[in-house]
C-alpha cells in the first residue's frame, strides 16, 4: 500500500548502502533471493533489482540504470536455468556486470576511496595532495587530476577532456 515499505526493500537498500566488500553483500543478498537448496528464485531477484534500481532513479539516473520489465531476464542467459551462488557472484562481478548494475561495483568503489591519501599535485588546480579518486591520463605524461576537477571536465595544457583517464583508487 502507500506510505509502506517492505521489510525486503529495506534490507536490499541497506545491504547495498552499507559499508563492507562487494562480496559479503553479494552473498547476502543471495541468501534472500534463493531457496533453500541454493538455487536462485528468478521471481525475487527480480523483486531485488526492483527495489535496488530505485536507489539510481532517486538520484535521477532512472533512464540509464532504471528497473524494466527485461532487466532481470537480461542478466543471466536463458541456459542457466538453475543460477547458484557462484553463477551469481561470477554475473554480478563480471567486467562489465549486467548493464543495470554497472553502477553497483562503481558505487563500492567510491566508498572505499573517499578517505584514500594521495600525495600528489592536480595538474588543474594545483592542490597538493588529493582525496578520494586520483585520475591520471593515458596520453599526457604525468597529468593527473584530483576528483573535483575531473568530475567537473576540467582540462589543462595539453591535455584534452577527450583523452583517456584512469582511476586509481591507491597511490
Amino acid at each position: 500500500g502507500h506510505g509502506k515499505i517492505s521489510v525486503f526493500a529495506v534490507k536490499m537498500a541497506l545491504a547495498t548502502l552499507c559499508g563492507g566488500k562487494i562480496m559479503d553483500k553479494l552473498r547476502y543478498i543471495f541468501s534472500m533471493i534463493s531457496d533453500s537448496s541454493g538455487v536462485m528464485v528468478y521471481g525475487k531477484y527480480d523483486l531485488f533489482l526492483r527495489e535496488v534500481l530505485k536507489l539510481p532513479t532517486a538520484v535521477f539516473e532512472g533512464p540509464s540504470f532504471g528497473y524494466t520489465e527485461q532487466s532481470a531476464k537480461s542478466c543471466f542467459s536463458q541456459q542457466q536455468k538453475k543460477v547458484t551462488l557462484n553463477t551469481f557472484l561470477d554475473t554480478l562481478m563480471s567486467d562489465p556486470p549486467p548493464q543495470c548494475l554497472v553502477w553497483l561495483p562503481l558505487l563500492h568503489r567510491l566508498a572505499n576511496v573517499e578517505n584514500v591519501f594521495h600525495p600528489v599535485e592536480c595538474s588543474y588546480c594545483h592542490s597538493e595532495s588529493m582525496m578520494g579518486f586520483r585520475y591520471r591520463c593515458q596520453q599526457c605524461h604525468n597529468y593527473q587530476l584530483c576528483q573535483d576537477c575531473f568530475w567537473r571536465g576540467h582540462a589543462g595544457g595539453s591535455h584534452s577532456n577527450q583523452h583517456q583517464m584512469k582511476e586509481y583508487t591507491s597511490w
